[in-house]
């Protein structure tokens, strides 16, 4: 018979069967939600989830959390009330055998302090990452993919054994860095498809770190994929997702000129353009000098990133003045930097306000210097932005300076990596 108020057991088994679960497969969905969130074992199963049920018995913690997870609900409104359940009077005056031993308890004890990694190894894996955010741009993907893959691989073999919750959640936030990380290196050679796989990795894995700003950092690089696919709308949508996370964050900036302002851009929304832009620039973080804020920067944008991204960004608006100006800001910054890829693209974006103005030896001498800088390192994003310009300059190329440069671009073409749409 039932010893506890049955409104818990009836709302229960409504919401279990709603959610199509028979009561084993209740019971082994809490286990999982244990062990992902609590990293810890649990031993329910069918027959408990029927006691509940029946009224027999009420859930004791964890299990209210669990179930407050698992239907997203609280646990009022499970017809739970907080704190421990109450007790059926069973007429036991000691407690032998009611509660576990003493030294079943402190060796849980010893099991939850456990860890197959040290605090150490955990700050200098976080080092090794920020130092690959650094070197993103110099080292380009050949290099620095394989070094990338065989740290992430190692950071996944520690995920088998066991970590303090703390250390676990530092586990997951520098392997979603990482997957971030190869996804951005994917989309530089062109391979949409394997960064967007990654890219949801690592979204997946700022969740369990229950990380705002990681995610935000990886709504960038989505954002930025879907760009170079040519999916505009999805681009604006991903930045603005990322803009509710970084509320103010480090990634504000980037997500306002890298996504909302290019997205805007190709949309052909000016005014947005120019919103974004005058945020972010209110928003540029100091830099010493000689150097720029890495791509993929961890601790916000410096001023000329936020300049070179708002060149693409007028350019695509139709505001050549505004673009060229805000180009040549940028351009000064990315040369002494010795930066290939930004270096190149602005230079593109430059030429691509001369060739709008008539001027097809100008334009066409200035991508050529761009493919010059990056011929030792091919960038797809770069090769794209050539082939855009090619097309646009179409009715020049019976020019000299046209059709050497469409000769120099089919020479440097990777056949590997074909030239995205959009752009």
């Amino acid at each position: 018979m039932p010893v506890h108020d049955s409104n818990f057991g009836r709302e229960l088994r409504r919401r279990r069967e709603s959610a199509g679960l028979s009561q084993r497969q209740l019971g082994e969905e809490l286990a999982n939600l244990a062990w992902d969130h609590l990293n810890v074992r649990v031993g329910v199963d069918g027959n408990l989830v029927s006691r509940w049920e029946r009224g027999v018995a009420l859930p004791r913690p964890p299990y209210p959390e669990l179930l407050s997870r698992l239907f997203q609900a609280t646990v009022e409104d499970l017809g739970l009330r907080p704190g421990l359940p109450p007790q059926p009077t069973t007429g036991r005056t000691d407690d032998v055998g009611l509660f576990e031993s003493t030294m079943m308890i402190v060796d849980r004890m010893r099991r939850a302090g456990s860890s197959n990694v040290s605090d150490t190894t955990l700050d200098r894996l976080e080092r090794m990452t920020v130092d690959m955010v650094s070197e993103y741009e110099r080292l380009g993907p050949l290099v620095l993919a394989p070094r990338l893959i065989e740290q992430r691989q190692w950071v996944e073999r520690l995920f088998d054994d066991r970590q303090t919750l703390r250390q676990r959640a530092r586990l997951h936030r520098i392997a979603g860095r990482l997957s971030g990380l190869l996804g951005s290196l994917a989309v530089d050679r062109g391979a949409l498809s394997t960064a967007r796989a990654y890219c949801d990795e690592a979204y997946q894995l700022a969740d369990l770190a229950d990380d705002d700003e990681l995610r935000a950092w990886v709504r960038a690089t989505q954002a930025l994929t879907e760009y170079y696919a040519g999916e505009y709308a999805d681009c604006l949508s991903l930045a603005m997702s990322g803009l509710e996370y970084s509320r103010g964050g480090a990634q504000q900036a980037r997500l306002l000129v890298q996504g909302q302002a290019r997205a805007a851009g190709k949309i052909g929304d000016l005014h947005m353009v120019k919103a974004a832009i005058e945020r972010a620039q209110g928003l540029a973080r100091p830099n010493p000098p000689g150097t720029v804020s890495p791509c993929l920067a961890l601790d916000g944008y410096c001023q000329a990133r936020i300049d070179g991204n708002a060149a693409t960004a007028l350019l695509s608006a139709g505001d050549l003045t505004g673009s060229r100006r805000a180009a040549f800001a940028a351009l000064g910054p990315f040369d002494a930097a010795e930066m290939t890829g930004p270096r190149s693209l602005t230079r593109i974006d430059i030429a691509l306000t001369y060739l709008s103005e008539d001027d097809p030896d100008r334009a066409a001498d200035l991508v050529v210097e761009a493919l010059s800088i990056s011929a030792s390192r091919p960038i797809a994003t770069v090769a794209i932005r050539t082939g855009q310009f090619l097309d646009a300059g179409r009715r020049f190329l019976s020019t000299p300076a046209m059709r050497d440069l469409a000769e120099l671009a089919a020479d440097q073409q990777n056949p590997a990596h074909p030239a995205l749409p959009g752009g």
